[in-house]
């Protein structure tokens, strides 16, 4: 049941899907040459129009070049090699098992210790100041683009790596002096950039400083209801005082998130804070951090070397890291009205208020937002003054919330196949709209997961969520009839979006857990518990001291203990242990099976707890009488 495998460049195969972001997809595979597992990903370039000039995917490879001069730094995601595949590019970087995104680690923790923070924030910011010395800024720093990873001992999230290194959706350069498309995450974005300015090493060090509040505390300190809100507050709010962290974080926080990017901390302040911060106590995992790599090589100014250093450099030196104690901003005062130093950029906000009355929104994630004017007059730089009367023309925004599918939802991007989910199901099961958590597909026994995603086109949208929901229903079909009981559920986006996420069909089982990824989501070589099983399934089984039976996929080619028929359901109201299920398996499938070959039926059940919750269902299989293997191929019918 496994799905044929793509390769890439004639190297790389593509196994399981590991995630998506900054653009591409990204894959688990295999190196066929040098037989090691990798991470592949491919960029997703826009296409561009005929005879614009402009090679979309040349601009991936350059980008994907850049991030390849990174390679030997021990806090980014290291790039192994630039390929070329149907005229896109992928980038071919190490694969880290175990690895998890901070956003991640937040979301399951809760708000982490400050000295865990800034070892985190010390890594992520040793990683950006080696690029900006390159030339290279990532434009695109928050939560999901640090990974935690375990070390080369196995200790789990002692290392801290940056990815997506300059290869987010787009590539920027060349499209923002071209077209003044802004582009990044929202909520994260440095206020320069949301009012036109061009991207600098400052503008990654706010991006950095948001990441660290959200990782301190919980939440964005520009996070509000509605995007436009939280859009302005990113422009003219002055963030409250982070309330968990130590006074040394909590000073480079906020001289990280100035508005004004010539008052931002410079890179050598923030480093002298975080290693306070971090002698407090323990890093990560509750070990120590080691100390900073190239701390002591680090300029002052890491835009100098550049060429296109910080925005402040060129009108007032480095703060220290004592300055930017004394210089700690005041929490917002009883009344909620934002401190003085806010007044004087109103005329940034007369200009994000005429983008979104023009155009109605921004684009979260990579998407883009096109300013007509960029081109003619350059990027405008924090506190200059721009014109309060929109384009006369503006390009259409685009708009997505920051809950794509609902705040009851309570997921913050789209949802991808593969993925497997819990849900609270709040109006009943199976009714309105549940809480949705993203879990592991084989730690954390799923109650459901995505098997295909339906991005709507014009006609859908005009025929209504029914035609998705059919959409989802043909898609899912084939695995359906291989299940006991299965339940289709399709989530679609939350109204209003003008970049709505996909709309994603899930699949569960009623009164049942699944247990792991059903079809084509599963490995030959993967444990399979009974609830992942259907028919034409084989499996080769191993029975511990204990009883216990673990089965196995695997190819029906090859010699297997079982191989699955069908499913039986148990009628009455008899305890599991009064039913008989291997009988139950005889009398439904047994007449068809070729005899005289040794071959018996067998009946398997799930959990007591599933059994008494009414999942009666029981899954019949051949097996040899012996206990031995059956030969490869398929078992064939009596008649």
């Amino acid at each position: 049941m496994a799905r044929e495998e793509r390769v890439i460049a004639g190297r790389y195969r593509l196994g399981q899907r590991l995630g998506s972001g900054g653009g591409g997809d990204v894959w688990l595979a295999e190196d066929e040459e040098l037989r090691v597992r990798v991470a592949v990903k491919e960029i997703d370039v826009p296409r561009e129009p005929k005879g614009s000039g402009d090679d979309s995917a040349d601009r991936g490879r350059k980008e994907a070049l850049k991030a390849a001069q990174l390679r030997e730094h021990p806090n980014v995601i290291t790039v192994y090699d630039v390929v070329e595949d149907d005229g896109r590019p992928w980038i071919v970087m190490e694969y880290l098992q175990g690895t998890r995104d901070l956003r991640a680690v937040v979301n399951e923790r809760g708000s982490l210790p400050s000295d865990e923070v800034a070892g985190i924030g010390a890594a992520a910011l040793d990683a950006l100041c080696a690029g900006h010395r390159l030339g290279i800024i990532h434009r695109d720093v928050k939560p999901s683009n640090i990974l935690l990873a375990p070390d080369h001992s196995g200790a789990a999230d002692r290392r801290v790596l940056l990815t997506d290194y300059g290869i987010s959706l787009w590539p920027r350069e060349t499209r923002v002096t071209q077209s003044g498309m802004v582009v990044g995450t929202p909520g994260f974005l440095a206020p320069e950039r949301l009012s036109g300015g061009e991207a600098t090493p400052a503008t990654d060090l706010f991006s950095l400083g948001v990441t660290l509040y959200f990782a301190v505390e919980g939440t964005s300190p520009f996070e509000r209801d509605t995007l436009d809100a939280s859009l302005i507050a990113a422009l003219t709010s002055e963030p409250d005082v982070p309330q968990q962290a130590s006074d040394p974080l909590s000073s480079v926080i906020m001289g990280l998130l100035a508005k004004d990017p010539a008052e931002r901390i410079q890179p050598k302040g923030a480093r002298e804070l975080l290693a306070e911060a971090m002698g407090a106590g323990p890093g990560p995992s509750g070990t120590a951090l080691p100390a900073l790599p190239g701390a002591a090589r680090e300029p002052a100014d890491s835009g100098a070397a550049t060429g296109s250093g910080d925005a402040g450099t060129a009108t007032e030196p480095a703060r220290s890291a004592q300055s930017w104690k004394r210089r700690l901003p005041r929490a917002r005062s009883a009344t909620g009205a934002a401190p003085p130093s806010s007044v004087r950029r109103t005329p940034v906000l007369v200009a994000l208020a005429a983008i979104l009355a023009g155009a109605g929104g921004f684009a979260l994630g990579a998407a883009t937002h096109h300013d007509d004017r960029a081109e003619a007059k350059g990027p405008q730089a924090v506190g200059t003054k721009v014109a309060a009367t929109p384009s006369p023309t503006p390009s259409p925004t685009v708009t997505r919330s920051a809950y794509p599918y609902g705040r009851q939802v309570g997921l913050r991007d789209g949802l991808m196949p593969g993925q497997c989910v819990n849900a609270d199901w709040k109006d009943g099961e199976y009714k309105g709209r549940p809480g949705v958590k993203v879990v592991s597909c084989y730690d954390d026994d799923p109650e459901g997961q995505v098997i295909a995603t339906v991005a709507a086109d014009d006609a859908m949208r005009a025929s209504g969520a029914e035609s998705v929901r059919d959409e989802c229903t043909r898609r899912t079909a084939d695995l359906r009839k291989s299940m006991a009981d299965p339940v289709l559920y399709v989530l679609t986006p939350e109204a209003g979006q003008s970049d709505p996420p996909v709309s994603a069909c899930l699949v569960f089982l009623k009164h049942a857990t699944l247990g792991g990824p059903l079809g084509d989501f599963r490995k030959f070589g993967d444990e399979v518990y009974i609830t992942q099983q259907g028919p034409g399934d084989c499996v080769t089984s191993v029975e511990d001291e204990g009883g216990e039976i673990t089965d196995t996929l695997v190819s029906c080619e090859k010699p297997h203990h079982e191989q699955v028929v069908g499913w039986a359901w148990a009628s009455g109201d008899g305890s599991a242990d009064s039913v008989d299920t291997d009988g139950l398996c005889e009398e439904k499938y047994g007449v068809d099976l070729a005899r005289g070959q040794g071959h018996e039926m067998r009946g398997w059940r799930s959990s007591d707890e599933e059994w008494e919750a009414g999942f009666r269902y029981v899954l019949c299989s051949v097996g040899r009488e012996d206990g031995g293997k059956l030969p490869g191929g398929t078992l064939k019918s009596a008649y």
